[in-house]
């Protein structure tokens, strides 16, 4: 019931209460619809190894550093947002965080985790339109969003990226980190 209303909540309110990261991209050209690309499917091994034995300790600081040290750089990518903090309870709004994608091609992966007192973290990303792209569907306070491979986007645009504690309250720490120039080619600098 409440992934139902949360949902309905985020189709009226889309553009209300959207925080953005401070991006490291500047955004070019106008928004249009991306998709998730099938980029990782060739060695999806590697993209979800580096976090199938992660345990969390409760710390979700430092956590999300642990998994972006041990995921993070898989597929040539590096941060594209700081990392964010906050808190959140079962019973709140789901928070809004915009993401700006500046070409098509471009990879992403979304890592968060909860401090102890959560005991689900769930994430969706929406497209310029609303549309959903994609989702956690685990039952855990570490989600990696895509899972098992980067999300490689068909244009450019701006992003939004929900978070919503669905069991527990407490903090949480998330960050994008990226490839602008697609899976396994070296980013610009």
């Amino acid at each position: 019931m409440k992934r139902a209303l949360s949902l309905v909540a985020a189709l009226l309110t889309l553009s209300c209460g959207a925080r953005s990261f401070e991006s490291r991209s500047t955004p070019q050209g106008s928004p249009t619809k991306g998709t998730s690309g099938a980029a990782a499917e060739a060695g999806s091994g590697t993209w979800s190894e580096c976090y199938a034995s992660f345990t969390p300790s409760g710390d979700a600081r430092a956590d999300l550093n642990r998994m972006t040290r041990a995921c993070g750089k898989v597929g040539k990518m590096r941060a594209v947002t700081p990392v964010t903090h906050a808190k959140q309870a079962e019973q709140d709004p789901v928070d809004r965080y915009t993401f700006y994608v500046p070409k098509a091609g471009a990879c992403y992966r979304v890592y968060a985790v909860g401090n102890r007192g959560v005991a689900d973290l769930d994430l969706l990303v929406r497209d310029p339109r609303g549309q959903d792209v994609v989702a956690d569907l685990t039952h855990d306070a570490f989600p990696v969003l895509p899972p098992n491979g980067p999300l490689c986007f068909d244009a450019p645009g701006l992003y939004l990226l929900e978070v919503s504690v669905h069991q527990g309250e407490g903090g949480y720490a998330i960050q994008v980190w990226g490839n602008p120039d697609g899976v396994g080619n070296s980013p610009a600098k």
